[in-house]
């Protein structure tokens, strides 16, 4: 429309000039050498503006002519561009159809001549990777990591992501401490590292982080002070192999919330018995049980290694005090009976493992009773608790002629599936 306004404007005045140029006298002559031409103003005009318009068009084809080689290289360039958004299109077709090998070929041939190469690589290599081939993957995610370096977090995390869904949780890590060294304060990358520090039981690693994931509300609460037990748990351990002096300041170093943690405190208990530290053990546990009942500290009080039957006497005097009130939880009947059992007073082991054994049938606690009735003479008894206790552990019948068929004595350590020795003097 507005060509043809324009075209319609130049007829007007093309019609104007003619009308006034024809009102005009007067001639012009144009005078070469001996060469004289006179011609009406009119037809002068005319003639003139006829060698404009030939210029005009030689000069605008010798332009097109030109930028023919240009055009023709965006021409063919659209052309490419539109041939990878169609392969593009059909790799990730066959992608969500699960055809990982020829989505895999059509997206790196594509990936040649498509306007963002990121995405082909990318999408190629999840491919290689649910099919098995890690080494192309690697290889598709270097290239797309070079050729965009401005990309590096997101392609890195990505490679970290496909490896840890492809159990390679060290490489892994290594890609993620990458990611959180340029972003401290990455979500993902933080959640990641908490993922491969948990698989690969690195805890020293796992432990300084905790801080920065709490501040950034990376996991839920209960997760993350599950995630703190285990840090602590496994610090405490680590100490109790390095010596009594180790273990004390592993323990103080916590935080005060740690130390009141029913599953530390069992965890430190377990490191002062492991590095020989069998009073000090003994004084947390009497001194955590006034305050809090907690059956798994029993259950470490039970297993306490003893000098002779008077301290197992002592200890179990303590456990029948802890126990008034609480005749219903078969943990701490079994623990009661084991105490019992090492200051050998038989008849008061059976009435607690026989309760524990009415209110759960757990193999350990069968096991206890079965050696006990062994012991007693009650044969067909101690059987019959041994059938029970393979049954319960999934053994079948045959598995009785490897349990246990003896008590331990006072200087014995009762350890869970081991071997009961004789009792002194039984």
């Amino acid at each position: 429309m507005r060509r043809l306004f324009v075209y319609l404007l130049i007829l007007a005045g093309a019609v104007f000039a003619a009308l006034f140029f024809n009102e005009q006298e007067g001639y012009v002559m144009l005078s070469v050498g001996p060469w004289r031409v006179e011609m009406s103003l009119l037809f002068s005009a005319v003639v003139l503006g006829t060698l404009v318009l030939l210029l005009y068009l030689g000069l605008s084809t010798l332009v097109q002519l030109w930028s023919m080689p240009r055009r023709l290289r965006l021409w063919q360039g659209q052309r490419r561009q539109e041939s990878a958004r169609t392969e593009l299109t059909s790799g990730l077709l066959r992608f969500a159809e699960g055809d990982y090998d020829a989505a895999e070929q059509q997206l790196v041939r594509s990936a040649r001549r498509s306007a963002s190469p990121l995405i082909n690589l990318l999408i190629a290599a999840i491919a290689a990777q649910r099919r098995g081939d890690q080494d192309a993957r690697d290889s598709y995610l270097g290239t797309a990591e070079s050729s965009h370096p401005e990309s590096h977090v997101a392609i890195r995390m990505m490679q970290a992501q496909l490896q840890a869904d492809a159990g390679q949780w060290e490489e892994a890590q290594a890609n993620t401490a990458a990611v959180l060294d340029r972003e401290p304060k990455h979500r993902g990358a933080l959640e990641l590292m908490v993922a491969c520090c948990q698989a690969l039981g690195d805890w020293e690693r796992l432990g300084p982080l905790l801080s920065r994931v709490e501040r950034q509300g990376v996991l839920p609460k209960q997760e993350l002070r599950e995630l703190h037990r285990w840090v602590a748990r496994e610090r405490l351990a680590h100490a109790a192999d390095q010596g009594p002096e180790a273990l004390q300041e592993a323990w103080q170093d916590l935080s005060r919330g740690l130390r009141k943690d029913p599953e530390l405190i069992c965890a430190y208990a377990d490191g002062l018995i492991r590095s020989d530290q069998t009073a000090a053990a003994e004084e947390l546990i009497q001194k955590q049980l006034s305050k809090v009942w907690d059956p798994e500290l029993l259950q470490r009080y039970a297993r306490l290694p003893g000098a002779d039957t008077a301290t197992y006497e002592a200890r179990l005097a303590k456990a029948r005090e802890w126990l008034k009130g609480r005749s219903d939880e078969p943990d701490a009947l079994h623990a009661a009976g084991l105490l019992a059992l090492q200051a050998e007073q038989w008849d008061l082991a059976q009435d607690y493992l026989q309760a524990a054994v009415d209110q759960e049938g757990r193999p350990e606690y069968l096991l206890t009773l079965a050696a006990l009735q062994e012991r007693q003479g009650e044969l067909e008894a101690a059987r019959a608790s041994y059938r029970l206790a393979a049954e319960a552990a999934g053994a079948g019948d045959g598995a009785s002629a490897g349990m246990p068929s003896s008590l331990p004595g006072p200087a014995d350590r009762l350890e869970p599936g081991s071997r009961l020795r004789t009792a002194r003097g039984g």
